[in-house]
């Protein structure tokens, strides 16, 4: 099971001026970059029109190499078939000469900029005449978080004066789905169920998502619509631990403290906690660990807690910006959004906590107070873990 986009390929290179030649071989993630910007741009409105050639930064999550391997697929069946990389058997030299024909296309001079990871932030440099840095990053599922955090602090630097951050995904061959098996981190019932007794893994997801940064002098300066405002972020790496993918307590609660420390607090309280919820067993049972020994349990009413993985699937490297995009809706609808329905036993960290997961939109609002502060979770296999706190401008401007 996946959640998939209909068609990661399709988009309008006219639109970006791209030439056919480029176009053919540029990674759908790429194009998705453009068109995620573009759209961005749009719902920036008319001061986006000052944006182009000015000092606009671009750091993107990136994660996926997939199409990398596709487009050089006939070099590499060309290196095993004749015995470059080692010798292979007769049927294993069929099945490459075939995967050598279907290649996606034979290697040109557009081939690097179309597959390189760095091109995803640098093609949007490229499109608007940007002239801030650019860089792509792999911080695994944590990569979109880290995206923002570095954005912050280049707004923090004044090294520029404006932001876009997040991540995409897109998965063109069978490797996560293969390798997430082979670790039993994929759903073997192809729904993820986070915080549930019924857990048993998450479901890939494709897309993307990008937010426009400014500081905030600047945007009330500019006039500029503001959806949200990152009072904090925290990160931090599990180090050591049991396994170098398994998830730490210890890491997790460093990244969330570091963010506390950042608004003066030592407890955590929001009114929702979006969580980064994959629906693993190990993965949930540390992540509501760390959030009931950060929470006060003699604080207020109960918190809700939710994951948009839950609803779209895991999107890697693109998750927690999906996860900011989805905090800054429910401050500006003031809105609890429930998880999906589900007759399932609720996790057994959930017994006695402050936490709940909502069912339901009634459920969800029924006696939620103004949605003002959403603290987001991330974190990434290989340990970089990571938190925000949002806040809703109200909040900020009237504090």
């Amino acid at each position: 099971m996946m959640a998939a986009l209909d068609n990661p390929y399709a988009w309008d290179r006219k639109k970006f001026k791209i030439p056919l030649g480029r176009a053919r071989r540029m990674d759908p993630q790429q194009r998705l970059a453009l068109t995620l910007t573009d759209e961005l741009l749009e719902r920036y409105g008319s001061g986006s029109a000052a944006l182009r050639g000015s000092d606009v930064a671009t750091i993107v999550g990136v994660s996926s190499t997939d199409y990398r391997a596709l487009s050089t697929a006939g070099l590499v069946a060309n290196m095993l078939v004749d015995g470059s990389i080692g010798q292979v058997s007769d049927d294993v030299s069929q099945l490459v000469s075939a995967a050598q024909r279907s290649s996606v296309h034979h290697v040109s001079g557009h081939t690097m900029s179309g597959v390189l990871s760095n091109m995803v932030a640098a093609s949007v440099q490229a499109v608007w005449d940007f002239q801030g840095p650019a860089f792509s990053l792999d911080a695994a599922c944590a990569s979109s978080l880290v995206a923002i955090s570095q954005a912050c602090d280049l707004l923090e630097l004044r090294r520029v004066s404006t932001c876009i951050a997040g991540g995409v995904y897109v998965a063109l061959t069978p490797e996560a789905h293969v390798g997430f098996s082979a670790i039993g981190a994929l759903s073997k019932s192809g729904v993820c169920s986070p915080y549930t007794k019924a857990a048993d893994g998450f479901v890939l997801g494709e897309g993307g998502a990008l937010v426009l940064l400014k500081r905030l002098d600047d945007a009330l300066r500019d006039n500029d619509p503001i959806f949200g405002v990152l009072q904090a972020r925290g990160l931090s790496n599990d180090g050591s631990g049991p396994g170098v993918m398994a998830p730490t307590k210890r890491g997790q609660i460093r990244a969330v403290k570091q963010a506390l420390d950042g608004i003066g607090r030592s407890t955590l309280e929001a009114d929702i906690v979006e969580g980064h919820g994959t629906g693993t067993v190990v993965g949930d049972t540390t992540e509501l660990q760390t959030l009931n020994e950060l929470v006060d349990p003699a604080g207020g009413s109960k918190i809700p807690l939710g994951s948009a993985k839950a609803v779209i699937g895991h999107t890697m490297a693109a998750s927690a910006a999906f996860s900011l995009v989805k905090a800054v809706l429910c401050i500006a609808h003031d809105c609890v959004v429930p998880q999906p329905e589900s007759e399932a036993e609720l996790h057994g960290e959930l017994t006695g906590s402050r936490l709940y997961i909502p069912k339901g939109i009634q459920d969800a609002n029924a006696s939620a107070p103004r949605i003002e502060r959403v603290a987001i979770n991330s974190f990434g296999f290989g340990g970089t873990n990571g938190h925000l706190i949002v806040d809703s401008p109200e909040r900020t401007l009237h504090a």
